[in-house]
């Protein structure tokens, strides 16, 4: 999520949630610190709760359910718990709370072993949805929240299923394109290759804080899918050897890149021992 352009207060609650306070911005939503209600019967004192914009329809918040309850049945440590789906006007959604923050805005600074991990883990994260049958659909940066031992792959790109008549180029935030393989801009289908070029753009951004085409205009995104459209992603000198093939090899014509995003995540499992020893 990214903690940006945030406006007005926050509600005191969201249907059975009390909010502590705003977290920050995802696409299509924001996200608040809650306390989960008693019925859940957590252990957890506080949770994320993410609240779509607009209001949907019964039949929108059943897709948006039954795609949250399939991402809830993939095994892997490297994605967040989701605990909760409410529909009030809005599609809303409970997950586990991070509060080491994202790649985009970590709590505090990071070590490069760090970020090779958190992305690495996120690797491992997408390889588990896509034996699941399923894509993330927005990886990037912020994302991909921190742990103790690394990172989680979290907001699960919904809207596409909220509202299914959208484009993805009506749909994607500025934010959010740089991490998009051309390839969907053009109207691909979301898969495995589409999400192994967004690890190559995560990784290039996380590591080294510039993106694959510079600045793209912020709160503009169709400004920023015509950069995207007319130039060719540069990987930034800011990487070693070693990570700028990762990055080369994710952004590589499909075909040409790694099959899977679990072969990401072992160059890069490889790559974070390296810079930790």
């Amino acid at each position: 999520m990214d903690a940006v352009g945030l406006v007005g207060a926050a509600p005191a609650t969201i249907a059975d949630y009390q909010v502590v306070r705003v977290l920050g911005e995802g696409n299509n939503g924001r996200f608040y610190l809650a306390r989960p209600p008693a019925r859940l019967g957590l252990p957890d004192e506080y949770v994320a709760v993410k609240v779509f914009t607009g209001t949907h329809s019964e039949q929108a918040y059943e897709r948006g359910v039954r795609e949250l309850r399939a991402f809830a049945q993939v095994a892997s440590p490297y994605l967040v718990k989701v605990y909760d789906a409410v529909l009030q006007d809005s599609f809303l959604y409970a997950m586990e709370y991070c509060p080491l923050g994202s790649l985009a805005a970590p709590a505090r600074p990071l070590s490069r072993g760090e970020v090779l991990r958190a992305v690495a883990h996120a690797a491992h994260a997408a390889h588990a949805l896509h034996e699941a049958g399923l894509t993330h659909g927005d990886i990037k940066p912020a994302n991909i929240l921190l742990t103790e031992d690394g990172g989680k792959l979290s907001d699960l790109g919904l809207a596409r299923y909220l509202a299914p008549g959208v484009t993805l180029t009506g749909m994607a935030s500025a934010a959010s394109v740089e991490y998009l393989d051309p390839a969907l801009l053009r109207g691909d289908r979301p898969s495995r290759a589409t999400e192994v070029f967004a690890l190559g753009a995560t990784l290039n951004r996380a590591l080294t804080g510039t993106g694959l085409y510079g600045e793209l205009p912020d709160g503009e995104p169709l400004l920023a899918i015509r950069r995207v459209m007319s130039a060719e992603p540069a990987i930034s000198p800011g990487l070693t050897d070693d990570e700028a093939a990762l990055v080369s090899a994710c952004l590589a014509p499909v075909g040409q890149r790694p099959v899977t995003a679990l072969q990401v995540a072992e160059r890069l499992d490889r790559l974070a021992a390296t810079a930790t020893a």
